[in-house]
């Protein structure tokens, strides 16, 4: 396993997301509902819209979003309790206890997800950005998610949807700083990469196609902190070494029935994205 480290540009926010593909996650590939049972979901928020200011912390800060969000059957809070054994296996940035879902506890998610990424050099003091699956093994060691899938496909990525917010890790091109009016991110393939970033995705409107996902650069972008990517831009942006990471919450039930991963139709270009990666590091 190893990671790729997307060159960030100049530009009006910070990114900070990085490619990182695992061969194991393919063991843990969320399931495929019936079409019939894709719904729109909107997922109340509970916390407000972060700021990652000049850190590139935006995993910990999709991460934390997740967290302050509902999910089926868990009403989130602006708070989270920490045990004593999610303390000690977080190498020393979380003491237990409750804590704010706020941009410090953002930031110290970042940290530890940094850590557990192996991404090269550690924050603090290296801002060397991270990545969803680093975030996804932190909320483990943190005792507040019991694991996380990966959604391969859009049909798996609107499964996932029913039941809760997801993560999503993607590469963002200098167009995408801009919003229209309605909050639909700009995506121009022929504008070049700014960087990676990763977002919480929460919002799917089934009749028009938008995936809504709430920011981390403050309400001042997009409709005050949203935008959305139509179906075509995000399954296009998820084959550009795009992912999807799934957190189980803990207190949240497991969705009845549960899906299985066996009759998941992978997207191709999302399966060949990600083995000709693998392939390519000798993975």
């Amino acid at each position: 396993m190893e990671i790729q480290h997307l060159p960030e540009t100049d530009g009006p926010f910070r990114l900070g997301r990085h490619v990182e593909h695992d061969p194991r996650s393919l063991r843990y590939a969320h399931g495929v509902l019936p079409q019939s049972a894709i719904k729109s979901v909107e997922w109340t928020r509970r916390i407000p819209i972060l700021d990652q200011g000049s850190l590139g912390s935006c995993t910990g800060n999709a991460g934390t979003g997740v967290l302050g969000t509902d999910s089926a059957g868990r009403t989130a809070s602006t708070s989270v309790i920490i045990t004593a054994a999610g303390a000690a296996a977080s190498h020393g940035l979380f003491t237990a206890g409750e804590h704010q879902l706020d941009e410090g506890f953002a930031v110290a998610l970042y940290s530890l997800a940094t850590i557990l990424d192996g991404v090269s050099g550690q924050y603090p003091p290296t801002d060397t950005g991270s990545t969803g699956l680093g975030v996804g093994k932190a909320l483990k060691a943190l005792g507040l998610a019991s694991g996380y899938t990966h959604a391969f496909s859009i049909a798996a990525l609107n499964s996932a949807l029913q039941t809760g917010p997801v993560m999503i890790g993607i590469e963002w091109l200098q167009s995408m700083f801009d919003t229209a009016t309605d909050g639909r991110i700009l995506l121009d393939k022929t504008s070049p990469i700014a960087g990676g970033h990763e977002l919480e995705l929460s919002k799917y409107d089934a009749t028009t196609g938008e995936y809504w996902v709430p920011n981390s650069w403050n309400a001042s972008w997009g409709q005050s902190g949203w935008g959305y990517l139509t179906t075509a831009d995000l399954t296009w942006l998820l084959s550009q070494q795009g992912d999807v990471t799934v957190p189980a919450l803990v207190g949240a039930p497991q969705p009845t029935p549960t899906p299985t991963p066996t009759p998941a139709d992978p997207d191709l270009a999302m399966a060949l994205a990600a083995h000709t990666w693998l392939t390519a590091k000798g993975l």
